[in-house]
């Protein structure tokens, strides 16, 4: 029972975050147990983690209460490995918005990419052309960023751009975004131009979380990309590429390509 419980924790957490419960468990007073439960879970910033940890503390408690803290921690320690070693097995989910199909069940893009920004413990980089009316999005920043991550948000707009779009994605970002993270803009002098004063755009939209999950997609921050358009992508768990796409961009970043915003 325990080890299926404890298998279900480490598919979903992160394995770092993992490993630090299995620690103060190890070392925990099972006589005392509610206060024993309670310093356990503020070890978990985020909520819907911390409903995960609470639950397997529960079944641990409710139904194999003879099982000893160091047994417990052991269970999960070796979950949290089996689950190393699968994450970095790629898994690669299609992603889509639009019209759906019975026998072809597929995941919402606004779900993917809350995914990615919830699962985040350390770093969260999302690249759009657009940003317009996403309040679900927004919330999820805030709470990835009051639990320690570092956001990092790369975005098209009007004026190197060419005024390619009408209105200030950096202000559509919202004042409570703009101040916990740190936004980039490709500016005019490092575009390419066509023979004709052409430049190129910010027309890329992805989002990383800490180099393991990463969501490509055809789709915006906005509110039709989420809700209303056709857009595809694709989920992709472990292996390279989410590193790779991660460091990519940061190397445009020290190199100076991407340039970081004041927000006043």
């Amino acid at each position: 029972m325990i080890v299926e419980h404890a298998v279900r924790l480490a598919v979903d957490l992160p394995g770092d975050l993992l490993l630090r419960l299995a620690d103060a468990i190890a070392g925990c007073d099972v006589v005392a147990w509610a206060q024993t439960r309670r310093r356990l879970l503020e070890l978990i910033p985020a909520a819907h983690f911390r409903a995960q940890v609470a639950a397997f503390l529960d079944a641990w408690r409710a139904h194999e209460p003879e099982l000893q803290p160091a047994e417990v921690a052991m269970a999960l320690r070796a979950a949290a490995a089996t689950a190393r070693h699968y994450r970095r097995v790629q898994s690669v989910d299609l992603i889509w918005t639009g019209p759906g199909v019975l026998d072809v069940p597929l995941r919402r893009t606004d779900q993917a990419l809350l995914d990615v920004i919830q699962a985040a413990a350390h770093d969260v980089l999302i690249v759009s052309f657009a940003v317009y009316k996403i309040p679900a999005v927004t919330h999820a920043l805030i709470r990835a960023y009051e639990r320690g991550v570092r956001l990092r948000i790369c975005v098209e707009a009007p004026e190197p751009s060419g005024q390619r779009i009408t209105y200030d994605t950096i202000q559509a970002l919202g004042r409570a975004v703009q101040q916990r993270a740190t936004i980039y803009i490709w500016p005019r002098d490092q575009r390419a131009q066509s023979p004709q004063g052409k430049t190129g755009s910010l027309h890329a939209k992805c989002a990383v979380a800490d180099t393991s999950l990463l969501f490509l997609s055809s789709a915006n921050l906005t509110e039709y990309a989420m809700q209303l358009n056709m857009e595809m992508g694709v989920l992709i768990r472990g292996g390279p590429l989410p590193g790779q796409v991660a460091t990519h961009f940061t190397r445009l970043i020290e190199s100076g390509v991407l340039r970081e915003v004041a927000v006043g």
